[in-house]
């Protein structure tokens, strides 16, 4: 991976591989942390490229919210927005990866974090274009995490666990796991949501078993404008064999199709007409390829000057 020249932490920029902490912090023995995961893109504007923050404030504001949900005191979201900006800025970012992360720190060792003090710091670095054209996946036998269990909605750093589990139990049969909720329906991939197509509708798992992702938010505004319908439900496992065409969506992934599921194929086992519209689509939208539907969307943009 490569790496960026500052990261924003406490209050301060500190060279890359100055942003240390404690051995005994509490996110890293608990799991009390939220982060989010936000892409700079490349605009093209005449003869300038313009490094273009997607959705910023969705993500700030999905991330303050976490805080929240871990009983953080929340940051402003005109002061993150600043940081970013200006961290994009000074490490020279025009087609890149921004992490912010909140996390509770060391002051005692215990499992609850009340009374300790909490760190934000915010990384951004190159990333550059990675789509992968498609991939096969595999129902894993880990489920979901429950809503019974935890604020199922936040983005909390220890809830990946269960993602790595769910990824190491399909290891060598799969690109990515699937997984379902606590009641046997079709929740999420590992790190991905999913969508199911059939004609020109598309079905996606309803929230409140799901993170329901920015990017899975962008895809059903986005197909509304194609002419594309989008139906939230519940799905069953045995309801995939009825649908002509499978895809994910995520920030470092963006739109992927989805080929085959328990190495059975979706539909012709190609990735199919719907999805590769959506694909080329939402490809256009962030690279600020297609100038009507950026104007149409100009609200998900924040450009560094």
């Amino acid at each position: 991976m490569k790496k960026g020249k500052y990261i924003w932490m406490n209050g301060k920029f500190v060279k890359w591989n100055d942003a240390k902490v404690h051995v005994l912090t509490h996110a890293l023995h608990y799991g009390g942390s939220v982060y989010e995961g936000i892409r700079v893109y490349p605009v093209r504007e005449g003869r300038k490229v313009v490094p273009t923050i997607f959705r910023l404030d969705d993500h700030l504001k999905r991330f303050v919210n976490s805080m929240a949900d871990i009983e953080m005191k929340p940051v402003p979201v005109a002061r993150l927005r600043k940081v970013i900006m200006e961290l994009v800025k000074k490490n020279g970012i025009k087609d890149g990866y921004i992490r912010p992360i909140a996390f509770y720190g060391y002051e005692r060792l215990g499992i609850y974090w009340e009374g300790l003090p909490v760190q934000i710091s915010i990384a951004a670095m190159p990333w550059g274009v990675y789509l992968p054209k498609e991939m096969k996946l595999k129902t894993s036998k880990w489920r979901r995490l429950s809503p019974d269990s935890v604020k199922i909605e936040a983005k909390v750093g220890g809830y990946y666990i269960n993602s790595n589990y769910a990824t190491a139990s399909v290891k060598g049969q799969a690109d990515e796991a699937l997984l379902l909720d606590h009641d046997g329906f079709i929740a999420e991939a590992a790190c991905a949501n999913i969508f199911f197509v059939k004609g020109k509708t598309l079905y996606t798992p309803k929230r409140g078993t799901i993170l329901p992702g920015l990017t899975r938010d962008s895809i059903i505004e986005l197909a509304r404008s194609f002419g594309f319908k989008t139906v939230e439900k519940k799905i069953r496992p045995s309801e995939i064999a009825k649908f002509d065409e499978a895809f994910t969506t995520g920030t470092a992934t963006e739109v992927t199709a989805v080929v085959k599921i328990d190495n059975k194929k979706i539909g012709n086992g190609k990735v199919g007409d719907v999805t590769a519209v959506l694909k080329d689509g939402f490809s256009d939208l962030v690279r600020g390829q297609n100038v009507h539907m950026n104007k149409a969307y100009k609200k998900w943009f924040h450009k560094i000057y």
